[in-house]
């Protein structure tokens, strides 16, 4: 699996910036090959050092950066050339979505005896879809589900899909996904997964590149619960997006912090730890004169 490693700055302090070399994500799946080159990304992408003040609200260093995954070595280079060269398949792909929910959670330690099998036919539609747009060499609903999935690591939380349409209440924001209750799983080795459809580009066919498409990333020097940081009394009163509103402005956020990384061939996946990062839709979502996408599949 090709990937590209996102480098970070030599080490330094600057304020509330913390510049640290990081490792790969642990425990990998399925890495070979050798890593490409260095993936352009907007913004200086500076690791955030968690204040003093809220020592009591993190957990252990961050060892992770955050990873651009090739779709091509994910899912096959002719699951790749036609998801990038066919609107009607990633518009078809995208009407899986429930199928996906569901072969996701029987794929997954979510499943229970209750729900082993796929009794709706939902392998049989994402495969169909597979098959009548990619052909011969397009993977099974099986394989496909199972090569998304071996990103998330250990534990699962779960498939979203978003469509840009309107972005999601609070997306814009900057927030972590898991609740205080989920920290079990969001302090341990999982991993979420993006999966991004860009809108089609001048051509009509070719997909937009660039910023705009995948989710945006502030990285912290501690893995991190912004849920538990808004127990406090200071936030109580306030609206989910004021929350994060006053959550990323305690940490200390700033623009130097940002890392947008840019939609291309080779990476088209991004994969992150959900307690090392905080992360926000991109604002060009919000446009609706210039939505840089058609939806983001989320895996964890």
């Amino acid at each position: 699996m090709l990937l590209c490693l996102v480098g970070l700055p030599p080490a330094a302090h600057v304020g509330g910036t913390q510049a640290i070399t990081l490792n790969p994500i642990d425990g990998w799946a399925g890495v070979s090959g050798t890593a490409a080159e260095q993936p352009t990304a907007m913004g200086a992408g500076l690791v955030l050092r968690v204040p003093i003040a809220l020592d009591s609200f993190k957990g252990p260093t961050a060892t992770a950066r955050y990873e651009l995954v090739s779709l091509a070595d994910t899912f096959g280079p002719a699951l790749a050339e036609v998801f990038h060269a066919s609107g009607s398949f990633r518009t078809a792909l995208i009407g899986c979505a429930r199928d996906v929910k569901v072969l996701f959670k029987i794929g997954t330690s979510l499943a229970d005896s209750a729900s082993d099998h796929d009794e709706e036919g939902c392998r049989e539609r994402l495969g169909d879809v597979l098959r009548q747009h990619v052909g011969d060499r397009a993977p099974t609903a099986d394989e496909f589900i199972s090569s998304i999935s071996s990103l998330c690591g250990d534990h699962w939380g779960g498939f979203t899909s978003f469509e840009s349409k309107r972005p999601p209440p609070g997306a814009l924001e900057w927030h972590q996904d898991w609740a205080a209750a989920d920290l079990q799983y969001a302090f341990g080795a999982c991993r979420t997964v993006m999966l991004a459809f860009p809108a089609a580009g001048a051509s009509g066919h070719d997909v937009h590149e660039g910023e705009g498409i995948l989710t945006e990333l502030v990285q912290l020097s501690h893995e991190f619960s912004t849920e538990s940081l808004k127990a406090r009394s200071s936030y109580r009163g306030l609206s989910t997006g004021e929350q994060d509103r006053k959550a990323a402005s305690d940490l200390g956020v700033t623009e130097e912090h940002i890392v947008r990384p840019r939609y291309c061939r080779g990476q088209e996946i991004l994969v992150y730890k959900d307690a090392e990062h905080l992360h926000r839709s991109p604002r060009a979502t919000s446009d609706p004169a210039g939505r840089a996408r058609q939806a983001i599949w989320r895996f964890q």
